[in-house]
């Protein structure tokens, strides 16, 4: 059975946590995810949200919105704790 994690990101004065604040919750439902997502963008320092739908040993985004995709870095370690990061930039070294 799915479970669907909201995880909404913005800027943050935590330079240990790469300057951005990871606010998540969890639904059973996507419709109810999404719609946390859309809520607190209008929080002030919100940059946006993206939903996931979690599985047993597979996760999936289904829904985001506010940073462009490419601004943006979703990652999952071994123990199952989404990060949601500035992407790293390309540095062309001469």
């Amino acid at each position: 059975m799915s479970n669907f994690l909201c995880i909404t990101f913005g800027p943050s004065g935590d330079v240990a946590r790469n300057g951005w604040f990871n606010r998540k919750q969890r639904f059973d439902d996507v419709n109810d995810a999404k719609q946390c997502g859309r809520r607190q963008l209008s929080q002030p320092g919100t940059f946006g949200y993206v939903v996931i739908e979690e599985g047993e040993d597979w996760w999936e985004v289904v829904d985001e919105l506010g940073a462009p995709a490419h601004a943006v870095s979703i990652s999952c370690n071994r123990l199952g704790t989404f990060k949601v990061e500035p992407a790293s930039v390309l540095q062309i070294v001469a």
